[in-house]
C-alpha cells in the first residue's frame, strides 16, 4: 500500500499533466470530507454615515445559488460559479491560450467593524456585483436618574 507521500506525488504528477496540456483539472483532492472553496471573489468595502457597504465581484454566479450570512462580527458569502462555455461535444478538442477565470465553489469571510446591525442587512445583485449593505446601529441613549443628596430618590 502506498504511503501519503507517494500518493501526494502521484496526484501532483496527475495535475501537472493537465497544466502542461492546457486543460482544467476536474477533480480536486482534499483530506477533508466537506468541499472546500476553489477561489475567492475580490471585494470592495466602504463606510458611509449610515452603513457599511461590501461589494463582491461574482460575475457569472447565479444569485439564487449564493448564500449570504451576516453574523454580529463577520459577513460570509459562498456559492459556485459554473463554467458556461464548456464543450458540448465529447469529441471536441480544445487548446487553451489562456485559462484565468476561476470556476467552482467559492467562499469569502469579512470581519465587520463594531456597531453594525447585521439583522437589518440587505443584499442586491447587479452587473456581476453582489452588494451587501449593513446599516449602522444608533447608539442607545441611556437615561440618567438623579438621586437626592440624602440617598433617597
Amino acid at each position: 500500500m502506498a504511503n501519503d507521500d507517494e500518493w501526494q506525488r502521484e496526484m501532483e504528477r496527475y495535475l501537472a499533466h493537465f497544466r502542461r496540456a492546457g486543460k482544467r483539472p476536474t477533480i480536486i483532492f482534499t483530506h477533508h470530507a466537506a468541499p472546500s472553496p476553489v477561489w475567492t471573489p475580490a471585494l470592495d468595502m466602504y463606510e458611509t454615515a449610515e452603513a457599511i457597504v461590501v461589494l463582491f465581484d461574482v460575475a457569472g454566479v447565479q444569485a439564487e445559488q449564493t448564500e449570504v450570512h451576516a453574523e454580529p462580527h463577520t459577513l460570509t458569502i459562498r456559492g459556485v460559479r459554473r463554467e458556461r462555455y464548456g464543450t458540448d461535444r465529447a469529441d471536441e478538442q480544445r487548446n487553451y491560450h489562456a485559462l484565468e477565470i476561476p470556476y467552482g465553489r467559492f467562499e469569502r469571510t469579512v470581519n465587520l467593524p463594531p456597531g453594525v446591525d447585521t439583522a437589518a442587512a440587505h443584499a442586491s445583485y447587479r452587473d456581476g456585483l453582489l452588494e451587501i449593505t449593513l446599516p449602522k446601529r444608533l447608539p442607545r441613549q441611556v437615561p440618567i436618574v438623579a438621586e437626592s443628596q440624602t440617598g433617597t430618590p
